[in-house]
This record gives C-alpha cells, structure tokens and sequence, in this order.
C-alpha cells in the first residue's frame, strides 16, 4: 500500500516553468546571448551548483548568477502581478489523498521561504504533512537525497512512496530512492519508457488519482 505521497512543485504543482523559461529568455536578451531550450532542460529540476556549472560551460562569460538574478526577478514579479498558476486537478488530488489518510509531502528544489509562501498564495499548504527544501539536503535532483528525506519525514520507506514527477532529473531520484514514480509532462520531453525511470505517465493530476487508485490495489502495481 502507498506510504506517502511525494510532491515536486515547480512544473508538478504550478505551472511556473513556463513563467521561468520566459524569465531566462528575458535575461538572455538583456545580456545579448542564447540561452538554448536543451540548457534548460538540462537544469530543469536540479540545485544551483549544478545548474551554474551547466550553464557557464554552455555559454561563455560566467554569466549564470547575472542570468539567474534577472530571471528570478522576472518570476517574482510576474507572480506578484497575476498569482501562481495552479496546476488542473491539484486541489482533486490533494483532497482525494487527503480522505485516503494518505500523507502528501513537498519534495522541491525550490528554497523554504519560496515555496512556502507558493503554498500559501495557491491556499495547499494546509494539505502537506511534511516538505523538505531543495538547499536542505546534502545533494540536489538528480541524486535520491530529497526523496528519502521526504519518505523519512513521515516515517514510510521509500519503496513504498510514490514521486510525482515532471523533470528527468527529479524522475532519476525518485528511482535513485527505490520510489514508485508517475510522470506529469510539462516543458520537458518524457523520458523514454526503456530508461525505466517511470512506472506510468498522467495527462494532468486528475489522471493522478486513477493512477493511485490502481496503485492502491493487492499488487501495488501502477496501470500505465
């Protein structure tokens, strides 16, 4: 049976790739260079170290914490202006695992302050009964440390949790932990089924709970 239900946010919960893929491109204008899509995939998902290494071997300057400064201004403002964008089907699934006694966990590269306050502009934070913080744990997506410090933070064992995931990167480490892992496609391109980094792949968070139903059965299997 499932443990614990374990959240990526940007992407997952909030459609705020989409506003951060425009902030780059903002940045990359005002500092007259490209930044390409495949970069961004590439950091989608992943800690601040890893994605400034990425970036400045892509692209010459050592431009990232300028880059970066600029695109988390275009973020907040633009979030500031029209509230964050909740993903179709989130508060369903979150309600629905709530009746199930089902624990739901914030696993997020996002910073506390940050995604706290995400929680509270979107009025979820109350369904969470635990959240753990990207600059928290010792090692960013695509490494498990942030999915075993969810699962420990409600006492399940991770092989009996399940990742909602939108990024390569965060599906890795739900694998990395021995999570169970649905895919919910969003910037990214869905890895193919062959790398085994997914048990089944949802069109939206509605889907999700179908998916955990069929997970909830004497098999504990997804149904893709």
């Amino acid at each position: 049976m499932i443990q614990g239900v374990l959240f990526d946010m940007d992407g997952l919960m909030f459609d705020t790739e989409r506003i951060g893929r425009d902030g780059w491109q903002a940045a990359a204008r005002n500092l007259g260079i490209a930044v390409p899509e495949s970069l961004l995939v590439a950091m989608r998902g992943t800690g601040v170290a890893q994605c400034r290494a990425l970036f400045n071997a892509a692209i010459p300057g050592n431009l990232y914490d300028t880059a970066r400064a600029q695109r988390l201004q275009y973020a907040d403002a633009w979030i500031e202006q029209h509230g964050v964008p909740v993903k179709p089907g989130l508060q369903a699934l979150l309600a629905w695992l709530q009746t199930q006694r089902i624990p739901a966990v914030l696993a997020t590269s996002t910073g506390r302050e940050k995604a706290l306050g995400y929680l509270r502009r979107a009025g979820v934070e109350q369904y969470f009964a635990a959240a753990v913080f990207g600059p928290e744990v010792a090692h960013p997506k695509p490494e498990p440390d942030i999915f075993l410090a969810a699962a420990a933070a409600i006492g399940a064992a991770p092989e009996h949790c399940v990742v909602l995931e939108d990024s390569p990167n965060g599906l890795q480490a739900a694998k990395a932990a021995r999570c169970q892992a649905i895919v919910v496609p969003d910037l990214c391109p869905v890895p193919p089924r062959t790398q085994h980094l997914w048990d089944a792949c949802a069109a939206d968070l509605f889907q999700v709970i179908d998916l955990l139903q069929a997970m909830q059965q004497p098999d504990d299997r997804p149904q893709a």
